[in-house]
């Protein structure tokens, strides 16, 4: 059993936050993976990595942009600080490819549906949180959507140990980072990607054990959306 920093076991994630947030947008949504932290007053999560994610749309779409049977969806990664980057641009890419298979974009044809994804804290898994964020804030944007995703990203280090949700720190010096995005309903793979050198059996065991940590997160997305619901028509538990 790998020994980590905050305590976990390799098989867990850090505890997550989804939150709402109040920008002038059609939706919004901040997802972290973080840790506890606890004092004699009270307990509570802070997010070591955090993604804030917003959506607008559809919305009138630019005639060279335009699709005649479908929405146009397209996504802007912004880093912390400075202009965006060749990593930013992939980012860019894995969200639009992920999400152009899950949200129903026939049912808008001829606008645009823009995601713009802002990294807060980058503490590892960042493709996961962003792919997370993004699913909770077009939920918040009431954008039709097949399904809905959860992503983890795992590591295989020296020792061939699988680490779920790796810290930048473990991220350091491993033998290969794996990032999986699953839908909900049946639990199919959407998007992977994996870095790194491995055998087949190390590659499946890092899809059985992201596959069932999904579970988790969408867990948590149902809490969210419940709580979001009873807030809105003021429903009693």
């Amino acid at each position: 059993m790998a020994t980590r920093a905050d305590k976990r076991s390799s098989s867990t994630i850090r505890p997550i936050l989804i939150t709402p947030c109040l920008l002038s947008r059609d939706g919004s949504a901040s997802f972290s993976f973080g840790t506890y932290i606890i004092t004699k007053i009270k307990s509570f999560v802070t997010g070591k990595t955090r993604v804030l994610c917003s959506v607008n749309g559809p919305a009138e779409v630019k005639l060279r942009d335009e699709k005649l049977d479908k929405a146009t969806i397209d996504v802007v990664v912004r880093p912390l600080v400075g202009a965006p980057g060749t990593k930013d641009k992939t980012h860019e890419y894995i969200l639009r490819s992920t999400f152009e298979s899950i949200v129903q974009s026939g049912l808008h044809p001829r606008t645009q549906i823009q995601i713009v994804s802002q990294v807060m804290v980058d503490d590892g898994s960042i493709i996961a949180a962003a792919i997370n964020a993004t699913t909770m804030a077009l939920i918040d944007a009431g954008i039709p959507m097949k399904d809905i995703v959860a992503a983890v990203s795992c590591v295989i280090n020296k020792d061939d140990q699988i680490l779920l949700d790796p810290t930048l720190q473990e991220m350091e010096n491993v033998k290969s980072v794996h990032t999986f995005a699953f839908n909900k309903t049946t639990s199919s793979l959407l998007f992977c990607e994996s870095l790194g050198l491995f055998t087949d059996d190390q590659y499946f065991n890092c899809y059985e054990l992201c596959n069932a940590a999904a579970d988790v997160i969408f867990d948590k997305m149902r809490e969210f959306i419940t709580n979001k619901l009873k807030e809105e028509y003021q429903i009693e538990s």
